[in-house]
């Protein structure tokens, strides 16, 4: 139902469009001369978003008021907090079945706002970033956005994580883009925990090197 009405530059939770498809849209941009970003850090987003912002959306595509029922004791259902269920009432469950598709309709109404002013960007599920062509561009374009997260969708926007920098060296989705030629390569710091990952498993004893 919500699939084909996605934009196109939305990845993540959708069928052919894994994070590695998500870095090479990215890369084709910052070769059309995109040079800063803007990095958005929704703080905690599955657990504030709003129910009622969120069942807006949802009943734009579906009319059975018994599923819509039905989401939306889903949203309710509540945590274990200590061995007691405590009830939600804003959030999605992380991990749960629906949460990602729900994640991917919430945000759809950015997506469409982003299209519409002609800017280039890039979601994945909660984790986005825009790209412009001039610093001023970035921290305009920030301002905007933070200002439609939070009056529109009722989000909570991360300032400290959030930030304007130069499109090349940006890290996302664990991938960084360097040189002329905006090559795609692993971010230092997944590499690293990647390299760790391998020396747990196989043990220094085997006396294995990882520093190639």
């Amino acid at each position: 139902i919500f699939d084909p009405g996605f934009s196109e530059s939305s990845f993540g939770f959708r069928p052919k469009r894994s994070a590695h498809e998500a870095a090479k849209r990215v890369q084709k941009i910052i070769r059309q001369g995109h040079t800063h970003c803007v990095d958005v850090d929704l703080s905690k987003f599955f657990d504030r978003c709003q129910h009622d912002v969120l069942m807006s959306r949802v009943s734009r595509k579906v009319h059975d008021r018994r599923l819509l029922k039905l989401i939306g004791r889903y949203l309710r259902a509540g945590v274990m907090v200590e061995g007691v269920l405590q009830p939600t009432e804003e959030g999605a469950p992380q991990g749960g079945p629906l949460s990602p598709l729900l994640s991917n309709v919430l945000l759809d109404d950015l997506d469409k706002e982003l299209e519409r002013r002609g800017l280039k960007f890039v979601r994945y599920a909660d984790d986005f970033m825009i790209f412009v062509r001039s610093e001023r561009s970035a921290h305009r374009v920030f301002a905007s956005v933070k200002r439609f997260l939070t009056q529109r969708l009722k989000l909570v926007v991360n300032e400290d994580k959030s930030s304007v920098r130069p499109a090349l060296g940006c890290e996302y989705l664990g991938f960084t883009f360097v040189g002329k030629r905006v090559t795609i390569k692993v971010a230092p710091k997944k590499l690293k925990a990647f390299k760790q990952r391998i020396q747990e498993l196989t043990g220094r004893s085997r006396g294995i090197s990882m520093a190639r």
